[in-house]
């Protein structure tokens, strides 16, 4: 078999896999998801954390009470109780404090004492605190969790148990960055496991009395196992509380998205397993994908320039490829005397990668205050809402993020038969008859 023809085979048998698990995602529905679609899968703070933290509040608006507590603490109970290792968690009585998510100890750190900060998850009663710090991408913050422990052990010797969440139970770094505090006092960290817990007590007992030298001991937990575990038995006690179920169900979603568990990663392995024997045309492949992109990029803005000929509207190109900043820049024939332009723009920090696509009316340097606000005027309480700034008035574009984003790719292909080109031609209208008004 030719090169060519074994090419054209590979592409077959993808696709062919392809489709049989896009109609498995349309069939589940598995691609609609809240989180997703509102942009907050990756936000640790009022998605996740406000999540955990409401199931595990026993007055959370669920109204179950500490059903989930409980199912959290025997979970945990489950994986930390080893033979040479026992956590003692109980479960909890009356909470002292309903702030379960982002409880501030102290609004700066105080590095005398090594303490402060603000704990993502924290549930206490008279007898124990369970804190868990939240990590999805955001990085450490020196001496976070011995902060949080220090801080427990101010709570009259309260049971402490600190948990580190990341996406896939990852490790904390064992000794901390040397800290230097006044007079140049050097502080001294380090982070215990669960399972060197002996070591942590003798650790304990060596530094007693020694101000700069702190520790703790955590338990690394993950979304990829123990969240996603957690929210499946969450689920066994929901049959009768369709909108809990269907939130849970929607969350526990975007955790297999966020760790690779979704049908769309068992398509990939399907894939993969092909793409194995097919090595040298899969390459041939990859190292076409950036210039079909790019191909794909310039034909369609050269159908908006052929619409914007058709309208007598000129066009700046000397920014339609650029680093930060890239597209159109548009001058309808009645604006060639006005102190704005029309963009048709990707705005992304990641250099040349299609995302954050919009079309904006943008002021130029020399317009006057007064014009900026009569036209800004204009835009206010226009539906779909425009965005107002100082420096411009835009709309984002649906399909704003075309990066490796094949169905918008797709979608891009069709020229002026795409909804991505009929949005923005639209968009570009209603933004030349709102500053005629």
């Amino acid at each position: 078999m030719k090169f060519m023809d074994k090419i054209k085979n590979l592409l077959q048998q993808v696709s062919i896999i392809s489709k049989k698990y896009d109609q498995i995602a349309k069939l589940t529905g598995e691609n609609f998801n809240i989180f997703s679609i509102m942009n907050m899968e990756h936000n640790e703070v009022y998605t996740h954390s406000a999540i955990i933290g409401e199931l595990l509040n026993p007055n959370g608006s669920h109204g179950q009470g500490a059903i989930f507590l409980n199912l959290f603490v025997e979970y945990i109970k489950e994986c930390f109780n080893t033979e040479e290792h026992k956590i003692e968690l109980d479960y909890f009585g009356t909470l002292v404090n309903d702030k379960i998510c982002e409880r501030t100890i102290n609004i700066e750190n105080n590095w005398d004492n090594v303490t402060g900060g603000r704990i993502d998850i924290i549930v206490e009663d008279n007898k124990q605190i369970l804190l868990i710090e939240n990590k999805i991408y955001a990085i450490d913050q020196p001496y976070q969790l011995i902060r949080y422990k220090n801080y427990a052990e101010t709570k009259r010797s309260k049971k402490a148990f600190l948990f580190y969440l990341t996406l896939d139970g990852k490790d904390l770094k064992e000794k901390e960055d040397p800290y230097y505090t006044q007079d140049d006092v050097e502080i001294i960290g380090f982070n215990f496991k669960f399972d060197k817990k002996s070591e942590y007590e003798n650790f304990r007992i060596q530094s007693n009395g020694k101000s700069n030298i702190h520790h703790c001991l955590y338990y690394p937990i993950s979304f990829e196992k123990d969240i996603k575990n957690w929210i499946e038995k969450c689920l066994e006690k929901t049959h009768s509380l369709p909108i809990i179920r269907e939130t849970l169900i929607q969350y526990l979603n975007l955790i297999k998205k966020l760790t690779n568990q979704t049908t769309n990663n068992i398509k990939t392995m399907e894939i993969l397993e092909i793409l194995k024997d097919n090595i040298d045309q899969s390459f041939e492949i990859s190292r076409s994908i950036e210039p079909l992109k790019s191909k794909l990029y310039y034909d369609f803005f050269e159908n908006i320039l052929q619409y914007a000929s058709k309208k007598e509207i000129s066009a700046d190109l000397s920014n339609l490829k650029n680093n930060a900043y890239f597209g159109l820049y548009l001058i309808p024939k009645e604006w060639n005397s006005k102190p704005y332009t029309i963009a048709v723009i990707f705005d992304t920090d990641h250099g040349y990668d299609y995302s954050g696509l919009y079309v904006s009316l943008n002021f130029n340097d020399n317009i006057s205050d007064i014009e900026k606000i009569s036209i800004q005027k204009k835009f206010d309480n226009i539906i779909p809402k425009f965005e107002i700034n100082h420096a411009n008035i835009w709309r984002d574009i649906s399909n704003r993020d075309w990066a490796n984003n094949s169905k918008i790719w797709e979608d891009v292909a069709k020229g002026k038969n795409g909804d991505t080109y009929k949005e923005i031609i639209s968009t570009i209208e209603e933004i030349i008859e709102i500053e005629k008004s």
